[in-house]
């Protein structure tokens, strides 16, 4: 039986540039590793969060694991109050999209420093 909780695997140029992407949005470094030479850091929104990113340097996967799609996951956030998460990312300088209403709710995207998109829904109200 699975858990609840869950691993999304980032396969990134630059594995110390992206966690810091990440801690500007307030995500955690939940482990740090070191494996033949490259770091391997597990991040979450909170230390209590049971999806967690795991960064991978694209260029040590593309060497030692070929057959392994390194394309970024398509990953939908939710969040409670979506126009003050809007507003806080754009206050860090991050790249977003414009934010539309969908049904009774509200969706945005938003890019890491590597162009990979991720998305936001949350209530409407």
């Amino acid at each position: 039986m699975f858990s609840s909780q869950t691993q999304v695997m980032l396969y990134v140029e630059d594995v110390p540039r992206a966690v810091a992407f990440w801690q500007s949005l307030g995500f955690v470094v939940i482990d740090l590793q070191e494996a033949d030479g490259t770091q391997v850091v597990e991040i979450a929104p909170t230390a209590e969060a049971d999806l967690h990113f795991v960064l991978y340097d694209l260029t040590f996967v593309q060497a030692h694991s070929p057959e392994v799609n390194v394309a970024a996951p398509s990953v939908m956030f939710s969040a409670p109050d979506i126009l003050g998460l809007y507003q806080q990312l754009a206050a860090v300088n991050v790249e977003l999209g414009e934010v539309m209403q969908l049904g009774e709710q509200l969706i945005f995207n938003f890019a890491d420093p590597e162009g990979n998109y991720f998305a936001v829904s949350g209530p409407a109200n």
